[in-house]
């Protein structure tokens, strides 16, 4: 009798971990379903936004931030819309402006977050040299060149406060474990700034 229930209980078990697992399965599907069909409402509200000469549009009605930059990559064929304000939420649609950090476009350190399972899953792929354009809201865009790319702490915030633009990600990829407090940081300076561009092109 003990050793029929043992294996009741076994078999319980084995069940309860495939529900789990499925359970698991299911939230990190519908987590990145609703990172990428975020895009096609934030895209909308930027062509938005280029068309209003850089006006404030919420990507949907109810949201409490705004599209401030297109950020591209163009040797891995990349583009990422960018929010305002690098809250959880926000990350969880699309990569987002530390406010903290500098303006997009002007002087000293601009911080662009995101989540390395899902936008910024490239990051593991660019080297150092690559080129990254970052065309913001008025239609202007700015160059940068990536001059370096490091694992730091994620205490370690004076490096992303120096000059240029920084790509942050948690670290590792693929990691098992969530809420690492190692970050990889990919740096690149501005290498000239262009004319505007027309919004039929954006």
């Amino acid at each position: 009798m003990a050793r029929l229930l043992s294996i009741r209980q076994r078999r319980l078990l084995i069940v309860g971990v495939f529900i789990l697992g499925a359970s698991f399965f299911a939230h990190g599907t519908y987590m990145q379903a609703k990172a990428w069909l975020a895009q096609a409402l934030i895209e909308r509200a930027w062509q938005q936004s280029l068309e209003r000469q850089g006006a404030d549009v919420a990507p949907w009605y109810y949201a409490d931030t705004h599209v401030v930059a297109k950020l591209a990559v163009p040797k891995l064929d990349i583009e990422r819309y960018v929010l305002a304000g690098s809250s959880g939420r926000n990350l969880a649609f699309a990569p987002a402006h530390d406010l903290a950090s500098s303006p997009l476009g002007e002087q000293g350190g601009s911080v662009i977050a995101a989540h390395n399972d899902t936008h910024f899953a490239f990051l593991r792929h660019v080297k150092v040299g690559d080129e990254v354009v970052l065309t913001l809201r008025d239609g202007h865009t700015e160059r940068y060149r990536i001059t370096a790319k490091q694992v730091v702490h994620e205490s370690d915030t004076d490096l992303a406060m120096s000059d240029g633009l920084h790509l942050v990600t948690c670290y590792p990829f693929n990691s098992p474990v969530a809420g690492t407090d190692l970050r990889l940081l990919v740096s690149a300076s501005r290498l000239m700034s262009s004319s505007s561009i027309s919004t039929t092109t954006a």
